[in-house]
């Protein structure tokens, strides 16, 4: 086999036995380094912390889902493949799948054989889109320890990594009522790293990396610009185009997150800003209940 050190794969799965029927196959009949995750939670905290060069999901997770953690792979890990593993077979799970990113489906029970050959296969493809990325968008070697210090201290935590199950799931469901009342394409909620929190709507039309980068806001930059405005609850941007319109907002205090919503020309602008700023609002009293990390104690010189 060709592949390299590099070649970390993620197992999450909630069945016991298929995570480790695929850990058994993927550590000793192929030589990966495996880590595992059987949550939702767990498995984002691990993508958060490091890179993997391919995933792979159960369908259903005893908190939220694979499909859910498939839609934030591509703005957290824009380079890990996902491989989806449903129960059974679903034309329509496919479809959904396929759209959200993923490049493999498979259903159980599992082939192991067959589930090796195509890890070994979108991986070598992996490596091929690897080679071609020009130098500048691989990633800086030299900040890693800091962002992991950044990512582990409680105080300066990611907003994707201080929600809880519960946040999740009222943040998606507030997310998905945007969508139909602004009759939108796309609405996502990201953190100050660019992670994707929540979204509802579909990217057919968009790159997910792309979009990402775009949403990424200076924030030190707009808060002095806030301060002058006395305006200190939310800050928004709007921007233009020949078929699309695209509604920033941001807001928080400690969390601070930016909503982005996607719509079509005709759609009304005011009626986004009074419902998207209304979703804002909600979001905005979710994460202000959220308790405040405690200090680190100071270690001893």
């Amino acid at each position: 086999m060709n592949h390299t050190q590099r070649d970390r794969i993620l197992i999450v799965a909630k069945d016991d036995a298929v995570r480790h029927d695929i850990v058994e196959t993927l550590e000793h009949a192929g030589g990966y380094a495996t880590v595992e995750a059987n949550t939702f939670e767990e498995a984002l905290s691990e993508i958060l912390l490091a890179d993997f060069d391919l995933i792979i999901t159960e369908a259903e997770l005893p908190d939220l889902s694979g499909m859910d953690l498939l839609a934030v792979v591509g703005g957290l890990r824009p380079g890990a493949r996902v491989i989806v593993i449903d129960d059974d077979l679903s034309a329509k799970s496919a479809v959904a799948v396929f759209r959200l990113g993923a490049v493999d489906y498979l259903y159980k029970p599992l082939n192991l054989t067959f589930l090796l050959m195509q890890v070994e296969r979108q991986l070598a493809v992996g490596r091929i889109l690897e080679s071609a990325r020009p130098r500048e968008d691989k990633p800086r070697s030299t900040q890693e320890p800091r962002d992991r210090s950044k990512r582990l201290d409680p105080r300066t935590r990611s907003a994707a990594l201080v929600l809880g199950r519960e946040e999740f799931k009222q943040i998606d469901a507030e997310l998905q009522r945007l969508l139909g009342h602004v009759k939108a394409g796309f609405v996502g909620l990201l953190d100050t790293d660019s992670n994707m929190i929540g979204a509802a709507g579909t990217l057919d039309d968009y790159d997910l990396q792309v979009l990402t980068k775009a949403l990424s806001i200076d924030h030190g930059a707009q808060k002095p610009l806030a301060d002058l405005l006395d305006e200190n609850k939310f800050h928004s941007t709007y921007f233009e185009g020949e078929h699309n319109d695209v509604y920033i907002i941001e807001f928080g205090t400690e969390i601070i997150v930016s909503l982005a919503v996607i719509t079509d020309r005709h759609v009304k602008p005011g009626m986004v800003w009074l419902y998207s700023k209304r979703t804002a609002s909600i979001i905005d009293d979710l994460l202000q209940s959220i308790p405040k990390p405690k200090r680190l104690p100071k270690l001893q010189s």
